[in-house]
């Protein structure tokens, strides 16, 4: 007498679990990645993953394919943890949690050196406003001048200015390479500024530039004071289960049992739940970005107006 066959309904109700498990797992990374779906559709905008991966970049000081070789380096890490542990789940969880840990890493590092940055960036605008106001200096000659002695916060951003050549150019390539707000916010009005007056420039530095400046690096400065807080409760979370999972994967009948589907499945289901909750702690704050300025076409305006 054959046995019931109940393998066909098993397995189904396994297959349905795990596409549940993966969905949810995939709806907390796009939580934690901040990923705006909205902004992923046939206008053509480009998500805003990809931007946010950028902007890293730029407040690391690095060129964007160093910051893509480093993360990809850290997902083979994650491929490599698979293959020693020969749990099949980690081929997929391992590179995304190093895809993911290396972000997580290194974006605390570069929003601090942005916020130096910027903080450096205000002060540049000062002794400009007194070059001008002060030393009668045109506009062109004082941005010069700041460029061929920058700081080291700023002497990637001032290259373009410290070249020569045109103006505008090297405003458009100043915003470009800083990918801050208030830089970008900066150049478009000494874009805008070239054509009128040197007291209207000045007036506008001490009236809206510098004020608006220091109210959005104090706003800044709050958010990464909580975000440091976040950071290290997730850097805890994070510790403790690969510290668990360590330990666990020690033991040979341990990890033979989490090499089977049941144990593959219950591991997706606790790192499921970790994604679940670093999410809704990353929700206790959400930092919304900043007005970004289109500094290429902003120029190409000013060029065709004649300014």
């Amino acid at each position: 007498m054959s046995a019931p066959a109940v393998a066909p309904p098993l397995s189904a109700v396994l297959v349905v679990g795990v596409i549940v498990v993966i969905a949810c797992a995939c709806g907390a990374v796009a939580a934690i990645c901040d990923l705006d779906l909205r902004r992923i559709g046939p206008r053509g905008r480009r998500p805003r993953l990809l931007e946010r991966q950028k902007d890293i970049a730029a407040g690391l000081g690095w060129p964007w394919g160093r910051w893509i070789t480093l993360r990809l380096a850290c997902v083979a890490l994650g491929l490599g943890i698979a293959a020693i542990t020969g749990i099949t789940l980690l081929y997929v969880v391992g590179p995304i949690a190093g895809w993911e840990a290396t972000g997580f890493a290194l974006s605390g590092v570069a929003a601090g050196r942005r916020l130096r940055m910027e903080r450096a960036f205000l002060g540049q605008l000062r002794t400009l406003r007194d070059r001008m106001a002060v030393s009668n200096q045109s506009l062109d000659t004082a941005l010069q001048e700041i460029a061929r002695s920058p700081s080291a916060e700023l002497a990637h951003i001032l290259e373009p200015l410290g070249r020569g050549g045109s103006t505008v150019a090297g405003c458009v390539e100043m915003g470009l390479r800083a990918r801050s707000p208030l830089v970008e916010q900066a150049a478009a009005v000494l874009i805008w500024a070239r054509s009128r007056s040197s007291d209207f420039l000045i007036h506008t530095i001490d009236g809206v530039l510098v004020p608006v400046g220091e109210a959005q690096l104090a706003v800044q400065e709050e958010h990464m004071a909580i975000l440091t807080q976040q950071r290290a409760v997730t850097v805890a979370m994070s510790a403790l289960l690969v510290a668990m999972l360590a330990v666990v994967l020690r033991v040979g009948s341990l990890r033979a049992y989490y090499q089977t589907l049941v144990g593959q499945i219950i591991l997706l289901l606790v790192f499921a739940l970790f994604a679940v909750l670093v999410s809704l702690l990353g929700w206790i704050v959400r930092v919304r970005p900043w007005t970004r300025w289109d500094l290429p076409r902003l120029a190409e305006e000013q060029e065709r107006l004649g300014g």
